[in-house]
C-alpha cells in the first residue's frame, strides 16, 4: 500500500509508512542506529521527519537540535547520488540557514559508495557515532578490563538486594517502565538541555507502541516492582540495538545487572549489541567508553563542495 507522496512532496512520517520505509531499509547494510523505522518514528516529533519517495528509493527530511534542517541519505533501490542531488537541493530553496545543505547520517559504506567524488564532502561526526559491544563481554565482564564492573555489580548484589528477578518485558510490566522513564526525567530533564525530554518522550512512545514497532526488552525486578529496564531491537543479523536503559535513581549497579543480565538472557545469537551514540556529552562517553566497545560505528555529515 502507498502511503507515502512522491517526491518533491512530502508528509510527517507516521506508522502507516512502517511497511514501505522497513522495505526501503532492508535492502541497506544497516550498521548505525538510525537506519530503523522505531527509530525513525521514536524521535519524529523531535526531529520533525518528513518522508516521500522517488522511484525506489525512501527519502526523509529533518531539522537538529540546532534548528537547521538537513536530510537523511536516500535509502533503498536506485539512483542514490540523484535522488541526494534533488535532496540538497531541496533543503537548498527551503532552508533559511546559510551554511550549505547537510546530509546525514551518512555510512562509512555509504560516503565510499556515492559521495567519494569531487561533487561531495564528508566528515565524521564523533559525538554522533554509535557505540558497538561485544555481546559475549557484556554478558560475562571478563578479564581485568571489567574488574571495576564486576565489583560494582557485586557490591549491589552484596549490600542493595538480597534477592531480583530479571524477565523479559511483558505488558505487565509497562505501567512500572513508564513510571522509572517519566522519574528519571524529573530528576535530570531540564531546559539546558531540551534533547532530554524529547528523549523521555520517545522513550514512553516506544514503550507504548512496543508490540506494533516489534521491539523486545528486559525487566530488573526487585521485591515484584520493576526496578530497571531496557528495550531495543535487531539492526541486523549480528548486531542487536539498544534504544532505551532506564533505571530507578540513586541505585549504584543497577544499570550494570540489566545491561548484563539482558545480554546474557536474551541476545544469544547475537554477535554485537550497538548502544548508540553519546552526543557530545562528557558523562556520558565516559560511561559508554568504560564498557570498551569494539568499535565505533561511525557517522558522516556529506554536504555539496
Amino acid at each position: 500500500m502507498d502511503n507515502i507522496p512522491a517526491f518533491p512532496d512530502f508528509t510527517p512520517l507516521d506508522l502507516a509508512h512502517k511497511e514501505e520505509v522497513e522495505g526501503a531499509l532492508s535492502k541497506m547494510d544497516r550498521q548505525i542506529s538510525e537506519m530503523t523505522f522505531s527509530n525513525l518514528l521514536l524521535f519524529g516529533e523531535a526531529h520533525k521527519y518528513r518522508v516521500s519517495k522517488r522511484d525506489r528509493l525512501i527519502l526523509i527530511t529533518g531539522q537538529g537540535y540546532d534548528g537547521e534542517g538537513y536530510a537523511l541519505p536516500p535509502w533503498g533501490e536506485g539512483d542514490v547520488e540523484d535522488a541526494a542531488l534533488l535532496l540538497s537541493e531541496h533543503l537548498r530553496e527551503n532552508n533559511k540557514a546559510d551554511t550549505p545543505p547537510r546530509l546525514f547520517p551518512v555510512t562509512a559504506d555509504m560516503v565510499e559508495r556515492y559521495f567519494s567524488n569531487d561533487r561531495w564532502s564528508a566528515v565524521a561526526d564523533r559525538d554522533q557515532a554509535d557505540y558497538v559491544y561485544l555481546r559475549e563481554e557484556l554478558a560475562t565482564l571478563p578479564g581485568k578490563r571489567f574488574h571495576k564492573k564486576r565489583n560494582r555489580l557485586a557490591k549491589f548484589l552484596r549490600e542493595s538486594v538480597s534477592e531480583y528477578d530479571f524477565a523479559e518485558l511483558k505488558d505487565e510490566h509497562l505501567a512500572g517502565c513508564v513510571q522509572i522513564a517519566n522519574g528519571w526525567c524529573e530528576v535530570r530533564c531540564s531546559i539546558e538541555r531540551p534533547s532530554t525530554y524529547l528523549e523521555t518522550a520517545a522513550a514512553v512512545k516506544a514503550l507504548e507502541n512496543r508490540d506494533a514497532l516489534g521491539l523486545k526488552g528486559g525487566v530488573i525486578l526487585i521485591e515484584g516492582k520493576v526496578a530497571a529496564y531496557t528495550l531495543g531491537e535487531e539492526l541486523n543479523e549480528e548486531t542487536f540495538l539498544l534504544h532505551f536503559e532506564k533505571t530507578r535513581l540513586g541505585e549504584e549497579g543497577l544499570a550494570q545487572l540489566i545491561n548484563r543480565d539482558f545480554a546474557l538472557n536474551c541476545l544469544d545469537g547475537y554477535t554485537y549489541i550497538n548502544r548508540e551514540q553519546d552526543l557530545g556529552d562528557p558523562g556520558l562517553r565516559q560511561a559508554k567508553e568504560s564498557y570498551r566497545p569494539h568499535h565505533l560505528a561511525e557517522k558522516f555529515i556529506v554536504r555539496r563542495s
